[in-house]
């Protein structure tokens, strides 16, 4: 089982060298598509022994997309320039080299960690998310909207108990930062989709997801840095469907001068 390792990248200078060797810890050989980084992520990137292919951005979808038909090798793994694999799953993925499963294993699932302000989030059977990373390519494909994209397959996905480790913010700025943006990302999809929402939904939704990160999902267990994160995290959804109400107005009033 031969395995290409694979990156897509911008301006990730601070990371990129830490994905690039841990990938190469279980992969023969790993890619990185950058789209255009101003930095060194991409001298960074060569010196550690990536091949780096430019490829205008895309999309998180179109970028995965593009990356898959770059590799070599039917299975491919797929971090971010945050992620890393657990010490745990590198060797989960060594032994499944040795001894692969059946052929109608074509993708796996691993959990993955947040880390967020020293602590550890969505690190028990209630809270953990599921990400497929690990699949191969001819039975595989990258499907979703502008953000939140995820790997569809065509046969069987094996569950496997290890972690993928996820440092995605340095600080509590960072992690607005990157949630508006995603915000705003969502927004216009669902938007696109024909999705309308106005004042009880966007007030319950922001009540519900406040209620489930620091309650069900046990954000209240981290002390501060888990009220900071559920606020966040409310705080996306709050922005997410103010802007979709915003678009939905914005729309109907051009039809509205467009009729007239």
């Amino acid at each position: 089982m031969e395995i290409t390792g694979i990156v897509i990248a911008k301006n990730e200078a601070d990371q990129i060298t830490g994905v690039v060797e841990n990938l190469f810890s279980v992969c023969g050989n790993v890619i990185v598509v950058d789209s255009g980084s101003t930095d060194e992520t991409c001298s960074l990137a060569k010196k550690a022994g990536a091949k780096v292919i430019f490829h205008p951005w895309e999309g998180f979808k179109g970028q995965r997309l593009f990356a898959d038909t770059q590799a070599e090798t039917d299975w491919v793994l797929v971090l971010d320039a945050d992620e890393r694999l657990s010490e745990g799953l590198k060797t989960a993925i060594l032994k499944l080299k040795e001894n692969p499963d059946s052929s109608e294993v074509h993708a796996y699932s691993f959990r993955r960690n947040l880390h967020f302000m020293g602590r550890c989030f969505r690190d028990n059977f209630l809270t953990c998310e599921r990400k497929t990373r690990l699949y191969n390519r001819k039975f595989s494909k990258w499907d979703g909207g502008s953000v939140h994209e995820a790997v569809s397959v065509s046969g069987k996905t094996r569950k496997i108990g290890e972690t993928i480790e996820h440092y995605s913010f340095e600080n509590m700025e960072e992690a607005r930062d990157k949630f508006r943006v995603y915000a705003a990302l969502k927004a216009k999809d669902k938007h696109q989709r024909g999705k309308r929402t106005g004042f009880w939904r966007i007030s319950l939704d922001i009540g519900v997801t406040f209620l489930k990160k620091y309650i069900w999902q046990c954000y209240f267990l981290k002390g501060t840095p888990g009220l900071i994160l559920a606020w966040l995290e409310t705080d996306y959804t709050a922005l997410k469907y103010m802007k979709v109400y915003e678009l939905n107005h914005s729309f109907d009033e051009k039809e509205s001068k467009h009729e007239q």
